[in-house]
């Protein structure tokens, strides 16, 4: 597997970071970091790398543009989105860019490298909570058919998980507000995941998120 990585941030101390962390991995490659939009596209063209992990804001771009560069010059191969902003304010567009995660920068030391070998298999990357919405959305938007024939069989445990599915909330909020274990919530989703004929919520995002 190609394990190569660029790195655009143009905040240094955060660009160091995350180049030690790549470093570190025995399972990734880092062929160069740049501080700017322009730096890091030359990059992009001359090691066509297999990873790009990129800030959202960079001295000369700034946004969905930065994003939109990035994606255009790395083509089919894996982006992730590194941000302070608020996940869910500019997760949900990010992924239907096409991007394979959004990542915000307070958990990057502890999810950077998972979240770097994830995209490399292909894996989507996102938090519980920015899952659990775009789920929903997808839902809502792509397969109202079936959503609307699976509901009929949800029993009412599993009708008031997938309202605070629809919420946006994760496994552990979900299961402080129903007095689960997270465990059951979990079995109570793989639940609603069948009967709603869906695979999986990667697979669904997947197909939903890039028809956007």
């Amino acid at each position: 597997m190609d394990n190569t990585v660029i790195v655009i941030d143009d905040h240094d101390i955060v660009r160091l970071g995350l180049e030690t962390l790549i470093a570190d991995s025995p399972h990734l490659r880092l062929l160069g970091s740049a501080a700017s939009l322009r730096d890091g596209l030359a990059l992009i063209e001359r090691h066509q790398p297999a990873l790009v992990i990129t800030d959202m804001g960079t001295g000369d771009s700034s946004g969905l543009a930065t994003v939109r560069a990035v994606l255009a010059a790395q083509g089919p191969r894996a982006t992730l989105v590194l941000s302070m902003q608020d996940e869910m304010l500019y997760g949900e567009p990010v992924m239907a860019l096409g991007a394979s995660g959004y990542l915000m920068k307070e958990r990057a030391s502890a999810e950077i490298v998972p979240a770097a070998l994830a995209a490399l298999k292909g894996e989507l990357w996102m938090s519980p909570r920015l899952n659990a919405r775009l789920l929903s959305r997808t839902l809502k938007r792509h397969r109202p058919d079936v959503a609307d024939a699976g509901e009929s069989s949800l029993t009412p445990r599993e009708r008031e998980v997938l309202d605070l599915v629809h919420q946006g909330q994760a496994t552990k909020e979900i299961a402080n507000a129903l007095g689960l274990s997270a465990r059951t919530v979990d079995i109570h989703r793989a639940n609603i995941k069948r009967k709603l004929g869906l695979r999986s919520a990667a697979a669904v995002i997947a197909s939903g998120t890039r028809r956007t």
